[in-house]
């Protein structure tokens, strides 16, 4: 499985790479086939707290 890991306005540290790392593991389970996997996670300004940050994930 090819993992691309990226941020905006956010650094990408070990920490996060390893958990986003960690729950796609789980993937396998069920989809044998996964070949790429693109992870982006933002952190955007808004009023809302619940709605700044956001992981998108494309398989």
């Amino acid at each position: 499985m090819n993992l691309t890991i990226s941020g905006h306005h956010l650094e990408v540290t070990p920490a996060l790479r390893s958990y986003v790392t960690y729950k796609l593991d789980r993937i396998n389970r069920y989809f044998d086939q996964v070949v790429d996997v693109k992870v982006l996670l933002t952190v955007e300004k808004q009023k809302e707290k619940e709605k700044r940050q956001r992981a998108e994930c494309n398989i």
